[in-house]
């Protein structure tokens, strides 16, 4: 879970929301001083939002990119059901499709960890892109002790223990030393109780059973798209031996983050804007 520092919005960062074929989605911009150099389009993971990239987006607008994160469906203060059979990587994928064909020009689009998923199967559906960037993210179904994880989550979801486990991961996180800021713990807690619990069903199991989405992607790398694989240097979610396979199976650039885990947009903010900003300049 990408957790801010806090909730305190820039000078040039505000909530708007963008409106498609596929409805409405809740939004985060940092509009850059005069004409932009081209649109980045930020997608937030798991059991995340388009807080995640609080800090980063006004670093990229001071930098000329108009830079947005979008809630997926569901997720935070983006609509959704409690139907489990919304929450599939197509749809997903095709709400985001919809979204990158809202501007009117192509844009670049990163995925972070579980949004990674989903940007690779909007690329395959035919997004509008001038460039793909797979943050933090794998080919297919994470494994390991992130599966295991994802496997009792879902128990505990199926159950009805949303709220403790909300109680239980806040908890963790104050005792270990990454939250201590008590806007930031009230903003986590709203964004848990606002993500539908269909929703977080839907992202667990595709998690959990989705096939490699790389060798599509490289047919895609392969007619000219750029793609991006980067990650932090300690990233503990798909193993880094994994992301870097991924990388030389799409053909993409590769670079590893330093100072940084699994939320290179939280813990290492300047290095993760100079390695988007100079692969998006040379992808345009």
């Amino acid at each position: 879970m990408s957790t801010p520092k806090s909730m305190q919005l820039a000078s040039n960062e505000y909530s708007t929301s963008i409106k498609t074929q596929r409805g409405e989605f809740a939004a985060l911009i940092a509009e850059p001083v005069g004409n932009p150099i081209g649109v980045a389009l930020l997608v937030h993971g798991f059991t995340g939002s388009k807080e995640d990239f609080i800090h980063l987006l006004p670093e990229l607008a001071n930098l000329g990119w108009h830079a947005i994160a979008v809630d997926q469906r569901g997720c935070h203060e983006s609509s959704g059901s409690e139907n489990l059979s919304d929450y599939t990587l197509d749809e997903f994928a095709l709400d985001l499709v919809s979204i990158t064909k809202s501007f009117n020009q192509p844009v670049h689009l990163l995925g972070h960890s579980f949004g990674g998923l989903v940007a690779q199967a909007a690329t395959i559906a035919g997004s509008n892109l001038a460039s793909l960037t797979l943050f933090c993210s794998g080919p297919g179904a994470i494994p390991g002790t992130s599966y295991d994880w994802l496997k009792d989550f879902q128990v505990d979801l199926r159950a009805g223990n949303k709220a403790n486990r909300i109680d239980n991961s806040i908890a963790e996180m104050k005792a270990d030393g990454r939250l201590s800021n008590p806007n930031v713990e009230n903003f986590l807690r709203t964004r848990w109780s606002n993500t539908k619990t269909a929703a977080l069903l839907g992202k667990s199991q595709i998690l959990i059973d989705q096939a490699d989405l790389s060798h599509a992607v490289a047919k895609h790398a392969a007619t000219g798209l750029r793609v991006l694989v980067t990650h932090g240097e300690a990233d503990d979610a798909w193993p880094i031996a994994q992301q870097h396979q991924m990388a030389e199976t799409i053909g993409a650039h590769y670079v590893v983050i330093p100072d940084a885990a699994h939320s290179p947009n939280v813990e290492n903010v300047p290095a993760t804007t100079a390695v988007l900003d100079q692969f998006w300049r040379n992808s345009l």
